[in-house]
């Protein structure tokens, strides 16, 4: 069975090492706020979003993995394409709402 490390948010140190070693590492973010603050924080670590590559949202199974929302690509530079870092976003699946309390389960 594959196993695959999904990082939280206070695990960015771990993911920046993952993300020098050459790996593609995994991080599960609520929303695309939470994305931001993410990105934010990676700065701190003078890795920058690459703005100009677009989101990848077909780098996963999307059947295999729903919560998979897309890979999204960073630089060691501000503002360049250059030595390009990814890491792969999974979202907090939407949860629907359902009619299940109208029946007096």
């Amino acid at each position: 069975m594959f196993y695959q490390i999904r990082y939280q948010t206070g695990e960015i140190e771990d993911m920046v090492a993952e993300m020098k070693k050459g790996n593609i590492p995994c991080m599960d973010v609520d929303n695309m706020d939470e994305f931001n603050w993410v990105v934010k924080k990676l700065e701190e670590y003078n890795i920058y979003l690459a703005k100009n590559i677009p989101f990848d949202k077909n780098a996963r199974d999307r059947v295999k993995e729903p919560e998979f929302e897309f890979r999204a690509a960073f630089s060691s530079s501000k503002d360049s394409e250059d030595n390009l870092m990814y890491i792969d976003f999974y979202f907090e699946p939407y949860v629907e709402k359902d009619y299940d309390p109208i029946f007096g389960d």
